[in-house]
This record gives structure tokens, C-alpha cells and sequence, in this order.
């Protein structure tokens, strides 16, 4: 059997390790348009920073994918897939053919309709390249401008503070992070991060930019703001450039059923490049984020090696979204409207801490942590297992509800 996997992030590369597991004789061949092994991209923030070298981005080094026998092609752009013939063809005139093609070429930064943006040098964070342009052009002491307050905006807004460069976040929506957090944890938050000295506007749109007496941003209550480094992280959108005249179904990303196959026979999709057909539950942490690409990526596997599985809707409980610098985690449903389900929820503004557990039936179906993390693996073994946490309910709202829990056991 031949695989063919295009992209080497987190769905390419699970997708490909769950094949050698379940079969090994098969061929694997995976194609990447970067220069690397794969990384963890959510970590990026953390090596502009200079919390970790580059080094550590790497997850797996080329000797792991020779012992593996999986074909690695580095540094390749594909022109077209033709899957009448089953072939994958490559810029320069290669040609592969597949019996199974996995898309897994993820997402691009979304850049918007800014007048005068074109006409200046900014920066976007989606690759090693990318982060490493960061780091060459960032300065101690001159001003960073980051228009998007979503995750990869905050952590970068922390890297660049940690430079030394004067940092000011830019959010055109009057909160942020709702699909991740509450109004009373978001507002927590962006206390959070002022008080580590990051300027955070919210409910300003960036009308334009000009370069006149130097870089400045214009904002639509007029406010003008000076800057040396404009990073634009306003969030990703599917690469689908690929799959445009092949028949394969799209919507905002390649459309996919429950067993990550698309509208094409043979062809299937994981990771920030695929949509599910089936759509989640309303008020759900929705994120494109590296443990569902993980997860996406492996069960994408079994189904091209024929072990029917489908993508199970509870995964939001693997996807744990977190925020390195400040103690953060959201996951499962968040923001329920419906009436069977309750929230207990504690929280201290002096100490900026913040804890709401979701219920439905006493069994925990979402979680935010905000200031104190120390309760996160109990309470998410508690959601991922479905226990019912009538045992420990009287205690959940409790201050030291960790340490009573450990005492408890």
C-alpha cells in the first residue's frame, strides 16, 4: 500500500506513525513545503522569547523518520493532485502516486484589508521561518504593535516583552479569547496582562497604516499609535489552494465526514486544513489546535489502512487550550445555553484566580483555570473518564480544593 501524506505538521506526522503502527510494510511518503522535521508550532512564542532554543521546537529528527521508513521530502511545493490517476505532482515535474492521499497542509495567517499595509514591512507567525525573522528584526526598547488578541497574539505580545521591546496588543472584538473563556475570566485576563506591563486596546479596528514620520497605525476612534514591529495574528484560514479544481468539497476548509474522508474517494483531510461535516456543540472551546490535529491525523490513519474509526465528538476534552505565561486552561463545553446544564464557579479577583466546572448529570463537560492551575489534571481526569463528581462537589469551589482532593484519596 502506498500512502502519500501532504504536510509534516502534527496531523501529517501522527497520521504517518499510526500507518507504520498498523502496518509494517506499507509505503509512507510525506511532503513539505518547509525545510524541517516537524516542530511544535504552538511553541514558537516560546523560542522567539528565548525560553527555548530552536532545538527544542524539533519533535522528530531525520534519523526518526529513516528508522521509521518514512520517506521525508523536504522543502517541495505541489502543483496539482490528479485523482483520477492517483498522483500527486510536484513543482519541478515529479510525480507520485498514491493509494491513499492524507491533505494535512494546515492553515495561513490571515491578513486583512488594512489600507497602506502592503506598502510596509510586518510580520505574521506560522513557521520556523517566520519566528525567526521575528527575533532578527525585534529590538530592545522600540515599539511592537500586534493587531489580534487570540492566543498566538497574546504568547507573541509576552516573546516580545521579554525582548524588551514596549509592547501594545490591538483587539477589534470588546473581549477576548470568547470562544476559550467566559466575560468574567476574559475580563480577568486582560488584567492579568496589563499588570505585566502589555498594552491591550479592545474594540479598536486598525482603519489604516502610513509610514509618514515614521510607522504608525491608525485606530477608528482616531487614536494614532507609533510603531518599529507590526505583527498581524488575527487567526489562520485553511490552505486550500491545493484541492481547487479536484472536485473535493470545501466550505471553509476541506469538508470531511466522521471518518476524516473527504468528497473524493481515497482522499482524506486532518488537522487546521479540515472541517467537519457534523457541526460541534455551540458554546465548545473551538480552536485550531495541535492535540485535535493529533488526534484528527490518527484516526484519518486507521480509516486509509481499512480500521473503520470515527472521530469521536469528545476530543474537545483532549484539547486543552493553555496559555504559557500566564496559569491558563480551557476545554469541553464552556459556554453552555442550555438549561441541563449547571456551572459552579469560584472566584477571587484579588488573586486573580478563577475556576468554573461545567456540569450535566453531576459529569463534568467543561472546564476554564485561570490564575491556579493546580486542580487541572484532577478535574480533567474526572471530564475525560465521565466520573460523576458527587463526591467531591462539596469541595470543588473550595480555595485549596487540590489539596483537599489529595487529602480525600
Amino acid at each position: 500500500m502506498e500512502y502519500v501524506i501532504l504536510g509534516n505538521g502534527a496531523a501529517g506526522i501522527s497520521a504517518a506513525e499510526k500507518l507504520r503502527q498498523l502496518n509494517d510494510s506499507c509505503e509512507i511518503t510525506i511532503i513539505s513545503v518547509e525545510d524541517t522535521p516537524v516542530y511544535t508550532k504552538f511553541m514558537l512564542p516560546d523560542y522567539i522569547g528565548g525560553k527555548i532554543v530552536k532545538e527544542k521546537l524539533i519533535l522528530r529528527d531525520l534519523n526518526y523518520y529513516n528508522q521509521n521508513r518514512i520517506k521525508l521530502l523536504l522543502s517541495q511545493n505541489i502543483d496539482s493532485i490528479d485523482y483520477t490517476k492517483k498522483i500527486v505532482m510536484l513543482t519541478g515535474g515529479a510525480e507520485l502516486e498514491y493509494e491513499k492521499l492524507l491533505l494535512a497542509v494546515g492553515g495561513s495567517p490571515v491578513v486583512p484589508n488594512i489600507e497602506g499595509l502592503n506598502e510596509i514591512k510586518y510580520f505574521t507567525l506560522n513557521s520556523i521561518k517566520d519566528a525567526d525573522n521575528i527575533i532578527r528584526n525585534a529590538v530592545k526598547g522600540e515599539k511592537a504593535v500586534i493587531v489580534g488578541a487570540g492566543l498566538t497574539g497574546i504568547e507573541t505580545a509576552f516573546a516580545l516583552r521579554r525582548l524588551g521591546m514596549t509592547v501594545t496588543l490591538v483587539e477589534r472584538e470588546s473581549r477576548i479569547l470568547s470562544q476559550q473563556l467566559d466575560v468574567t475570566a476574559a475580563q480577568m485576563l486582560v488584567e492579568m496582562i496589563r499588570k505585566e506591563g502589555i498594552e491591550l486596546l479592545l474594540g479598536s479596528n486598525v482603519q489604516r497604516v502610513t509610514a509618514d514620520n515614521g510607522f504608525n497605525i491608525e485606530l477608528s476612534n482616531g487614536e494614532k499609535l507609533d510603531f518599529n514591529m507590526l505583527v498581524i495574528s488575527i487567526g489562520t484560514r485553511p490552505n486550500l489552494d491545493l484541492v481547487k479544481g479536484t472536485g473535493i468539497k470545501t466550505n471553509r476548509g476541506v469538508l470531511v465526514n466522521d471518518y476524516m474522508e473527504t468528497s473524493i474517494k481515497d482522499i482524506f483531510a486532518a488537522g487546521d486544513v479540515a472541517e467537519l461535516q457534523n457541526k460541534r456543540d455551540s458554546g465548545t472551546v473551538s480552536s485550531y489546535i495541535w492535540p485535535n490535529a493529533l488526534a484528527q491525523g490518527k484516526c484519518a490513519a486507521s480509516n486509509m489502512a481499512g480500521q473503520i474509526q470515527e472521530f469521536s465528538s469528545d476530543a474537545g476534552f483532549s484539547n486543552a487550550v493553555r496559555l504559557r505565561d500566564v496559569a491558563f486552561l480551557s476545554m469541553g463545553m464552556i459556554n453552555p445555553n442550555e438549561e441541563e446544564y449547571e456551572s459552579l464557579v469560584y472566584c477571587d479577583n484579588d488573586l486573580h484566580a478563577y475556576r468554573k466546572v461545567v456540569l450535566k448529570d453531576n459529569i463534568i463537560k467543561g472546564l476554564i483555570l485561570l490564575g491556579d492551575t493546580s486542580s487541572a489534571n484532577i478535574l480533567g481526569d474526572f471530564a475525560k473518564k465521565g466520573r460523576d463528581i458527587s463526591d467531591i462537589r462539596n469541595i470543588i469551589l473550595e480555595k485549596d480544593f487540590a489539596i483537599k482532593f489529595k487529602a480525600m484519596t
